[in-house]
């Protein structure tokens, strides 16, 4: 996304992707998720998303949940399980992502789901000419999420969050403002 609150074609293709997936298996909710990624816009991507998933496709307001405190795949898994999934009682989810991503993000939010809640991840094909570069990108993200994850319990809220509050760039100051206490942000990304 652009610091307009433009989605880029990746993006876009998950959407089309989830839309169709949705009218297909009829989900109880389209879930949304992240945050301005690259700190230039006053727009989070979840809502950016949201938005158009609302406006241009139709789908009722209620339907669609939002969490804006994620800034990666493993805060994805993380904030959406203790802020919207766990909530809403849901015991079965669809990741959508992008056809490179789907391992990682597979093995990531089977690791924080499983085994109450099942999970299927599926990937929107877009063509990519840094796909080589892009799949080494995720090797070594995933090695980096073992090592940060390592020895934690990943069913444990506090545990998770001491994790990445500690040792996760995106989330311990180092790339992206320190989340000190994520007991004090509601779904929607705003102190309660």
């Amino acid at each position: 996304m652009d610091s307009n609150g433009e989605l880029d074609k990746e993006t876009l293709a998950r959407i089309e992707l989830a839309i169709e997936l949705y009218k297909k298996k009829e989900f109880d909710f389209i879930i949304t998720s992240g945050r301005d990624y690259k700190g230039n816009s006053d727009i989070k991507i979840g809502e950016a998303v949201a938005e158009i998933i609302k406006d241009q496709y139709s789908i009722a307001k209620n339907k669609v949940l939002v969490d804006v405190l994620s800034r990666d795949t493993v805060g994805d898994a993380f904030f959406l399980r203790r802020n919207l999934i766990t909530p809403h009682g849901i015991n079965s989810i669809t990741v959508v992502t992008t056809n490179y991503h789907v391992q990682r993000t597979d093995m990531i939010f089977k690791k924080f789901f499983l085994p109450n809640i099942s999970v299927t991840t599926v990937g929107a094909k877009i063509a990519l000419d840094n796909l080589e570069e892009l799949l080494v990108h995720e090797k070594k993200s995933y090695l980096a999420f073992l090592t940060t994850f390592e020895k934690v319990d990943l069913s444990n809220d506090n545990a998770v969050f001491s994790a990445l509050s500690l040792k996760h760039p995106f989330y311990n100051g180092e790339v992206y403002e320190k989340l000190n206490a994520y007991c004090n942000y509601s779904a929607e990304g705003m102190e309660s």
